[in-house]
Formats: C-alpha cells, structure tokens, sequence
C-alpha cells in the first residue's frame, strides 16, 4: 500500500502523524512524507538574517527548514520500522498533493484537518476539502477534536 502522509507545521499533522504510525508497518506500506512549500515573499527577518538580504538565499533557507522537518518527520516513522520516502514541494498544496497522489500511484492520502472555521475556509480555502473532492484514491482526514471550529 502507498500512503501519501501530506504535512505542514500545524498541530493537525501531529494528529496525522500518529495515525501513521499506529496503524501501519513496513510489511503494510511504503509512506511518502510530503510537503509542500506555498509561494510566499519572505519576511524581511527571512532576508536579512537567513538570506542576508538576498531573496534566493531566503527562499533556500525556507527549502532546507522544510526538507529538515519532513526529515525529522520520516526519521521518527523510520524508527517504527515503516518504509518511507520524503519529498518537497512547491506550489498550492492542494493541488500539489493531488498531483503528487496521481503521479506516485497512491492508495491512500493522510493529512491532519486545521478546523478552519466556515468564515475563514471562505476566505483563504481550505485545502482538506480540496483533496476529498479531487483525490483519485482514499483520504483520510486526521481531525484535532480541541481545535476550535468556529474561528
């Protein structure tokens, strides 16, 4: 089984995360660690401490924290003996982790829910509604029961 484990740095994926590992083994699955880096102009923080002032070494400042978290990530379900490969991206994320399900085959995508309240997903989306609609194989949405609804 392929398990597409699709992660950002929201307290969602910690639920999303643990599901993983509990359920599933390396006799069970491969899992790909995925994360997808949205277009952003980097905070000048960013560009003056991480990329001296220069906006491609910001930018790569920003690919090499994400391809350490998803590393970390895939390190700790290693440790539960679950075969994994990771990857990051850029792009919106749900269409990203929809190509990404489409192109590696995968049979099931694992993503935490952020509880976005109503007003909000209006406002900015909501990317676990994006990949129930268009995902070409199961999902599984990890939902954080405390997070407050009605943000």
């Amino acid at each position: 089984m392929k398990i597409l484990l699709a992660i950002d740095e929201a307290p969602c994926t910690e639920v999303a995360v643990r599901e993983v590992e509990g359920r599933f083994t390396m006799q069970d699955a491969t899992v790909r660690v995925l994360h997808v880096i949205e277009k952003f102009v980097p905070p000048a923080a960013t560009l003056w401490y991480d990329g001296g002032g220069n906006p491609e070494a910001a930018h790569a400042a920003v690919v090499d924290h994400y391809r350490r978290f998803v590393g970390g990530v895939a390190q700790r379900l290693t440790s539960q003996r679950i075969s994994i490969e990771t990857v990051v991206k850029e792009g919106d994320p749900g269409k990203v982790i929809i190509h990404e399900a489409i192109e590696w085959h995968a049979d099931l995508i694992v993503l935490g829910w952020h509880g976005h309240g109503k007003l909000r997903r209006l406002v900015t989306g909501d990317v676990s509604q994006y990949v129930i609609d268009h995902a070409p194989c199961s999902v599984e949405i990890a939902h954080q029961k405390e997070l407050n609804k009605d943000e």
